[in-house]
């Protein structure tokens, strides 16, 4: 068995590496799972943006089981290897149907993941989900589909799925496609052509996957180990349970239009799909609450009054000329990041849990900050201590606070 980290958070691309960028491929992969599905997917990010880039990919997608676990990591490698990540998921609903999920923005993107975090967080019922389950009906996808691109997978038993075809397309108007992939069982052809012809009959259309659990066929024995793990037996009597080859591995462009040239539609449309796809995760940006700041100030007058009275407080006779110093620093710099808003819920949040003699005691680097200290967010007193606010907060990191 090759080597095969368990741990893919701990590898990464190195974004000085000579990555070019690919031209438009014929084909992009929407189909797959990557190790972030539990158990199901064997292949990291590392592995998958790197196969596709030199199989000369433009763009890949991800598609995780019921989770968005996978997607920075995905986005972080594509951008590194100057590829497109096209960011989705995969929804496995309680009634047993399947669906690949792209949102088209993100407003979408919203959208799904409120829709996984109810899954996640409640039952059927109401009650709270235990770990690791993901309860999704019907009824719900259909709440939380707006902007969303939904392409229904079908199992490999075909006769329940077209009877219940007409059932999910009148509940999902945004269900445009069904995926359609090689199951190399001697069939292919024939299966092929009845879920074209299914799709036209319901006004969708086909769409060409190779349903990617890793990224090349040697990876497939660790796939079969993991899947002896989720079900709990050995590999002797895995059977069925066990994919029954090795080819749903990551497949070139070429090969997929080859495997596909009866239904060129369906190499098309994979990337139709994708350039509708315009969400980034590079949208996405920490937003503060909008807190009940007075009228007439702004979040810096606001939490610097806020310093002032809290140093005040903290220093009855008299703020020292150490402390000052620290906290005309600090307010710029929280100033030039727009991070006022944060500091203020965070007393905000303090300030209510002690009035509920709630105990509370921020630490960490946190201590570091004079603005903090008067704020009561810490108790470190950097009149009498030598505090490094650059230990919290510094330019050279560009990150956002944390406080513990």
């Amino acid at each position: 068995m090759p080597d095969a980290p368990l741990t893919p958070d701990k590898r990464t691309l190195d974004p000085a590496q000579a990555f070019t960028k690919n031209p438009p491929a014929p084909f992009v992969e929407l189909g797959v799972t990557s190790c972030f599905s539990f158990l199901h997917g064997a292949s990291d990010a590392v592995d998958l943006v790197t196969t596709a880039w030199k199989m000369g990919y433009d763009r890949i997608g991800i598609a995780d089981r019921n989770s968005m676990a996978g997607i920075v990591r995905l986005h972080v490698e594509a951008k590194a290897a100057k590829m497109k990540p096209v960011i989705g998921t995969r929804l496995i609903l309680t009634c047993g149907a399947e669906f690949l999920a792209y949102p088209k923005d993100r407003d979408a993107y919203g959208t799904l993941c409120a829709l996984i975090s109810k899954g996640r967080m409640t039952g059927p019922n109401g009650e709270w989900q235990e770990k690791g389950r993901c309860d999704i009906s019907l009824a719900d996808l259909a709440a939380h589909q707006d902007g969303v691109t939904l392409i229904a997978v079908p199992p490999e038993d075909l006769a329940p799925f077209e009877a219940d075809l007409p059932r999910l397309t009148a509940a999902l108007p945004q269900l445009t496609h069904i995926a359609a992939a090689h199951l190399y069982r001697g069939e292919d052809h024939a299966r092929i052509e009845r879920l074209d012809r299914l799709a036209r009959a319901q006004g969708l259309r086909i769409v060409a996957t190779n349903d990617v659990h890793y990224h090349t066929p040697e990876r497939r024995p660790l796939q079969d180990v993991m899947t002896c793990i989720r079900e709990k037996c050995t590999l002797k009597d895995a059977g069925f349970r066990l994919h029954a080859n090795a080819e749903r591995y990551l497949k070139s462009p070429e090969e997929m239009a080859r495997l596909f040239q009866r239904w060129p539609h369906a190499i098309r449309e994979s990337v139709l799909i994708a350039k509708r796809l315009k969400f980034s995760l590079d949208e996405l940006k920490y937003e503060y609450p909008e807190d009940d700041i007075p009228a007439g100030r702004s979040p810096d007058d606001h939490l610097r009054i806020l310093t002032e009275e809290g140093a005040a407080e903290r220093y009855p006779d008299g703020v020292p000329e150490k402390v000052r110093d620290a906290i005309a620093k600090e307010l710029a710099f929280i100033e030039k990041r727009e991070l006022a808003r944060y500091f203020i819920t965070i007393q905000e949040i303090v300030a209510f849990g002690r009035s509920q003699n709630i105990l509370c005691q921020g630490r960490g680097s946190a201590a570091n900050s004079a603005v903090c200290f008067c704020l009561g967010i810490t108790s470190v007193d950097p009149a009498l201590n030598e505090v490094l606010f650059e230990r919290f907060l510094s330019a050279d990191r560009n990150e956002p606070p944390d406080i513990d």
